[in-house]
């Protein structure tokens, strides 16, 4: 019985070890972003300033969203998690499988309620999942074949109606909007699908992501879109909000706004693919062998601090891996670690171009935060491909990463008082790792 168990608080650690809690803050430090590129849109219509009306919403709906996909993560896999992790809290069955099916769906139903504003049409189909999932469990501890029948009726139920009111909510205005000037009209429809739109494929990617990412190796394309949608999903809101989405100005500020939408959301993709190639191998720690570096003795226990054979201290001298990082990739590593920033960089020659002195103080504000961004990644990569007993530790490193280069975005895009906060959500997220697994 693990330690978490034997504590008042052992529960709450459960759930938030199924929920990868730890790694929260980077969602909120990616809304931050969304924050930043919302005031950065509006600076071109001379609206300066930040806007925080839809804000808090917006930003529980991505944590929601993110929560649930860690939950869908934790039931798709828990064969594989009772071989290579067996304490997960779903696969070592500590929290049922039925639970973890409720858990998520009340968080996708939370997500979309709060991110697009509608639940009459959401409540009533997870009700009905809720209903086949908790019929299937019964069902299998009746041995009831009617009951698994009924199960799988409520559960078809459900899924056809998600199908049908998705494509409802895209294609039919949901609005009454009679009486209203035609301008004013064609505003609250263009604001609902940007709005609509960024958050329901969020939602449909983080599911795809989780089903498919077993089976292919692309599937990490879908896992850096997620990151990329969580900061276009609040900028949508805020704008949307704030009544700053119309088509006439949109398209006279075209050229001015596409890199701001475009470049920090790309920027945050990069670095999460990267990371996400790394984590895909995180599990090798049980397969790949390990030598010392002074007298070649196996260790059979890749997370052990000194040699059996000469007693050499392994967090001094690395131990030599079956696959050890190549020499060239070792050269590349600062480019593998910066790649994120290459579209931030883009983004900050933009605006020193066009704005001139009036960005140098977050110019040099953003080229610090990089400089650190560069060096937390490069350790936690060099962590992570150097030794496999490393590779969680260099992965949750990596993902915390993603609060720092957050906040070199929101320096970047004229916000450097957001900064801080980006900093605090990064060194929360480390907090949290070291009580939870980050990965």
């Amino acid at each position: 019985m693990s330690s978490q168990q034997n504590t008042p608080g052992g529960a709450l650690w459960e759930w938030m070890a199924l929920l990868r809690a730890s790694n929260a803050p980077t969602v909120l430090a990616d809304c931050a972003v969304g924050l930043a590129m919302a005031a950065a849109v509006r600076a071109q219509f001379s609206y300066p300033g930040l806007i925080f009306d839809g804000l808090l919403e917006a930003a529980c709906a991505m944590c929601a969203i993110y929560f649930s996909g860690m939950v869908l993560n934790a039931i798709v896999d828990r064969d594989v998690d009772a071989i290579e992790r067996p304490t997960r809290p779903v696969a070592s069955g500590r929290i049922r499988v039925p639970t973890a099916w409720t858990a998520f769906i009340v968080l996708v139903t939370l997500g979309l309620s709060l991110g697009i504003g509608m639940t009459s049409g959401i409540v009533p189909l997870a009700v009905a999942a809720l209903v086949g999932v908790w019929t299937l469990d019964k069902s299998d501890r009746a041995r009831s074949i009617t009951l698994r029948r009924l199960g799988w009726m409520w559960i078809a139920v459900a899924l056809v109606g998600a199908a049908v009111w998705l494509v409802v909510t895209l294609l039919i205005d949901p609005f009454d909007l009679t009486g209203f000037e035609p301008d004013r009209a064609e505003q609250i429809r263009i604001g609902w699908r940007a709005m609509t739109i960024p958050v329901l494929t969020l939602t449909v990617a983080a599911t795809a992501y989780n089903l498919l990412h077993r089976r292919a190796g692309w599937s990490v394309l879908l896992l850096a879109a997620c990151r990329l949608l969580v900061p276009v999903c609040v900028c949508a809101a805020l704008l949307a909000r704030a009544g700053s989405l119309d088509t006439n100005l949109l398209s006279l500020k075209a050229a001015a706004i596409t890199p701001v939408l475009v470049l920090p959301p790309l920027a945050i993709a990069l670095h999460t693919l990267m990371l996400s190639v790394v984590a895909r191998r995180e599990v090798d720690v049980h397969f790949t062998e390990a030598r010392c570096a002074r007298c070649n003795h196996q260790l059979h226990d890749v997370a052990a601090s000194r040699c059996g054979e000469c007693g050499c201290d392994l967090a001094v001298h690395a131990p030599v891996c079956s696959r050890p990082i190549p020499e060239p990739l070792r050269r590349w590593l600062p480019f593998i670690a910066a790649v994120g920033l290459l579209p931030a960089v883009a983004l900050l020659m933009l605006s020193i171009s066009r704005l001139g002195g009036g960005v140098i103080f977050a110019s040099a504000t953003a080229v610090l935060t990089a400089a650190g961004f560069v060096w937390i990644s490069m350790r936690g990569l060099t962590a992570a491909i150097n030794h496999p007993s490393r590779r969680p530790a260099g992965v949750a490193a990596l993902i915390a990463a993603l609060a720092i280069l957050d906040g070199c975005l929101c320096a970047v895009l004229g916000q450097p008082l957001l900064l801080p906060v980006c900093i605090a959500l990064w060194f929360t997220t480390r907090t949290l790792q070291r009580k939870t697994a980050g990965s």
